[in-house]
């Protein structure tokens, strides 16, 4: 597996797979069925809004799970840093040890960009 295959498959699982999970969840769950309080308050506060801006609601989701992705894969890439730790991560793929990382972050970014060029 090369590193643009991997951030592709990444994108896929954990961007638009996930998104597709919320819109599910929020457009197909009556709030009363709900048994998490959680759930029960994000679901009466999607309910409230009009359609125009569910589907801002969902851009947010995407953004997030844009944002989330794209900063751990910075760190195992050596871009980003966590507070104390000061060892480089290694990400390999496969029985002869693959490396994947090193630029992971900016092909998820430029992946990103042309699904949404796209639509």
């Amino acid at each position: 597996m090369k590193p643009s295959d991997f951030v592709q498959l990444l994108r896929a699982a954990v961007v638009d797979e996930n998104v597709a999970i919320y819109r599910d969840l929020f457009t197909n769950t009556l709030t009363e069925t709900a048994s998490d309080t959680y759930w029960q308050r994000a679901l009466a506060l999607f309910n409230s809004l009009s359609p125009e801006q569910q589907d801002v609601f969902f851009e947010v989701v995407r953004q997030i799970a844009v944002d989330t992705t794209s900063n751990v894969l910075g760190v195992i890439d050596g871009v980003n840093s966590i507070d104390g730790i000061n060892e480089e991560f290694i990400l390999t793929y496969g029985d002869e040890n693959k490396l994947l990382n090193g630029d992971l972050q900016s092909l998820f970014l430029v992946e990103e960009e042309k699904v949404l060029k796209n639509g």
